[in-house]
């Protein structure tokens, strides 16, 4: 009921009021969380082994997360990409047959909460940044050239690259 509310509430909230990474970032999420609902073992054999599907849809699931992260101006899918890689790798904890099938599960579930926390974060952060700013660069072709070439916010690169203000 927890996770259904938060899953609902972030999602909902980046796809209306976050900007095109937020809304990619929610969609990402909204696809591997359904496409694990469809392919997840039943309970009696969960967590036995490796669960290939799970693990094959986790792993797109960081694929998308770090190209996103890649053309980005946000830090967030960076870090959002390597907690789903961390729940990637978590299921082939099921190739040791030590491994108790209840601390495989939480490693692999306790992750999509800290998520979706942080997909909210992200997206509260962005409304804060078009507040102050009056906006928020998406991606980073959108940013002016000098801040690309390590220019601060407000400053200039001469010809040489460097910055004219000092």
């Amino acid at each position: 009921m927890i996770f259904n509310t938060l899953y609902i509430v972030s999602s909902l909230f980046a796809l209306i009021r976050g900007g095109a990474p937020e809304r990619i970032g929610a969609i990402i999420l909204i696809a591997g969380f359904q496409l694990s609902a469809w392919v997840v073992e039943p309970m009696h054999s969960r967590f036995a082994g490796v669960e290939w599907p799970m693990f094959a849809v986790d792993a797109a699931a960081f694929a998308a997360l770090y190209i996103l992260s890649l053309v980005t101006t946000r830090y967030w899918p960076a870090w959002m990409a390597a907690i789903q890689l961390c729940v990637a790798l978590s299921h082939l904890s099921g190739l040791r047959l030590e491994i108790i099938p209840w601390a495989y599960g939480t490693v692999v579930a306790v992750w999509a909460y800290a998520m979706l926390v942080m997909l909210a974060i992200a997206t509260w952060r962005h409304r804060q940044r078009i507040r102050r700013y009056g906006t928020d660069p998406a991606w980073c072709w959108e940013l002016p050239l000098a801040y690309r070439a390590g220019a601060p916010h407000d400053g200039h690169l001469d010809i040489a690259g460097r910055n004219v203000n000092t």
